[in-house]
């Protein structure tokens, strides 16, 4: 996409990517899947289209967005705010880092595996401190992280089809 976007233009994709966001952030706890605490990741599309058009503060904002008003629609908040903000927060940053040193090198798929390690990773870390204290916990933790970074590739495929259509106008 152009890298010189209009202050209109990016504030008119903030509010798409956005809504993107907290539309499939709140979608994606009604489709079910075979094991529970598992969540398809969707929402970080509209996260890793703002890392690759708009840049960091934008994208902060997003996330920020996310991590507040999904947890108030879909229930348990403090328990979602305490484990969904800190673990979006970190993909976040590794996303944005990632992308920001290899965006010559790398895709949304790589960037997509690479926040969604990072982000069951703290979620287990976080869960571990303020919720559950035995570290048997961790030995869930290959399973969780193997099915997250499968998530993350393909929202990052996902991803990546959307910025070539967006970059063809």
């Amino acid at each position: 996409m152009n890298t010189m976007l209009s202050q209109n233009k990016k504030i008119a994709l903030l509010s798409i990517f956005s809504a993107i966001t907290v539309i499939l952030g709140y979608l994606e706890n009604f489709i079910p899947l075979p094991f529970p605490g598992i969540k398809l990741g969707i929402s970080n599309i509209g996260i890793m289209l703002s890392i690759y058009t708009l840049g960091f503060s934008y994208s902060l904002a997003i996330v920020t967005l996310k991590s507040l008003i999904v947890p108030f629609f879909t229930g348990n908040v403090i328990v979602k705010i305490a484990l969904g903000m800190p673990a979006s927060f970190a993909s976040f940053l590794i996303m944005y880092t990632y992308f920001f040193l290899t965006k010559n090198y790398s895709s949304p798929l790589s960037t997509g595996a690479l926040g969604a390690f990072f982000h069951i990773l703290t979620q287990f870390f976080v869960a571990k401190q303020l919720f559950i204290k035995n570290l048997a916990i961790f030995k869930i933790f290959p399973y969780f992280s193997l099915l997250s970074v499968i998530m993350g590739m393909l929202t990052g495929i996902i991803t990546y089809k959307i910025l070539k259509i967006l970059n063809n106008y």
